[in-house]
């Protein structure tokens, strides 16, 4: 349903059927890129309460969100205990990705997920430059990958390319987390299950066109449709694996490590952080547990010293190749890790 001039398209009755089943306190959570129209969300959900005659006190999450692995609801059930949490923009969390014991079933908040389908579409003519880019690539079968976001364009896509000469190839998704085509940036599965010669991103940012690369090392070009320009990230995503390599490289011989165990409810994974205790026990090295729910350089440095030769950070994939790959000592992805410490280079493992 339009709001206002948001360019994105929110199911608002279907937030206002779960306010009618009983809440009359909820938060609506959403990406930082959302953020920005939230007051006149706000105005359509009082208007459409108001037609209802529903009364409910709605507030927005003004923390940073970084997906459906980052909920928070313990700590607002802990404080403002709402009835119910609207999470806007980003699908279900996978099963088995995170710890159960974390899960809102005991506490008495429901979440409702709701999609943010983007209005943002240039035209298709900037698909023939994404078309160009492949073939200079050598890309004859491509996959499409997108986000939550932009699902509903990937059948229109594939049309167009197959008009431009290229075989498209459109992962299958499963129920009930994944789409046709999605991924998540801790999730690349169904990239992975298709064979192709490289892959066309629909989509804005680098982070997941990168994560796509990293996670396939194939040919990536990703289709802007919020700038409405198509970009070969082929030479970044090579770039960023030797960057990974290297770091990899560097943790070999390491023995002392430092392992970052998430505290966000999605990013808590006590079957990886036991992996990894293992492997360094049976590498003869030691380990030392460092909780954290927002990893920042400023909070690695203060808990850093000469004991610690390499980190692993369990929570989030983004942070190790987003924000520490310049850091003095490698900090590592959990499948990076596990490359260090089996000292099995190939294949590369990305994230897990």
């Amino acid at each position: 349903m339009a709001c206002g001039d948001i360019p994105y398209n929110i199911d608002l009755p279907r937030i206002i059927d779960a306010i009618e089943a009983g809440a009359r306190r909820v938060v609506l959570q959403m990406p930082d890129g959302l953020k920005q129209y939230s007051s006149q969300l706000l105005d359509c959900l009082e208007e459409h309460l108001a037609r209802r005659g529903l009364e409910a006190e709605v507030m927005v999450h003004m923390d940073h969100n970084y997906g459906a692995c980052d909920l928070q609801y313990g700590q607002l059930w802990a404080t403002i205990r709402p009835d119910l949490i609207v999470h806007i923009g980003h699908s279900p969390y996978p099963s088995g990705l995170a710890s159960p014991s974390v899960e809102p079933r005991e506490i008495g908040v429901r979440i409702l997920y709701v999609p943010a389908v983007s209005l943002h579409w240039p035209g298709d003519e900037f698909i023939g430059e994404a078309a160009r880019l492949l073939r200079e690539r050598g890309v004859a079968r491509v996959g499409i990958a997108t986000t939550s976001q932009h699902i509903h364009r990937v059948r229109h896509v594939a049309k167009l390319l197959e008009e431009h000469g290229l075989e498209p190839v459109v992962p299958r998704g499963f129920a009930p987390y994944f789409s046709d085509a999605q991924v998540l940036g801790c999730d690349y599965r169904l990239p992975r299950r298709v064979s192709v010669d490289g892959f066309l991103y629909v989509g804005g940012g680098v982070f997941h066109p990168l994560g796509l690369y990293l996670a396939t090392l194939k040919p990536v070009v990703k289709l802007d449709p919020y700038e409405g320009r198509a970009e070969d990230l082929t030479p970044q995503g090579k770039r960023l694996y030797k960057v990974r390599m290297y770091k990899v490289g560097e943790a070999l011989e390491a023995r002392r490590w430092g392992i970052i165990v998430g505290v966000k409810t999605g990013q808590y994974r006590p079957w990886l952080v036991g992996r990894l205790k293992r492997l360094v026990r049976e590498k003869g090295g030691k380990y030392k547990l460092l909780a954290s729910e927002n990893l920042s350089r400023e909070t690695l440095v203060a808990v850093d010293d000469s004991w610690y030769e390499a980190f692993a950070v369990t929570s989030c994939p983004r942070l190790p190749t987003d924000d520490y790959w310049d850091y003095h000592k490698p900090v590592l992805t959990p499948g990076e890790a596990v490359m260090a410490l089996t000292g099995k280079l190939e294949p590369y493992l990305f994230p897990w």
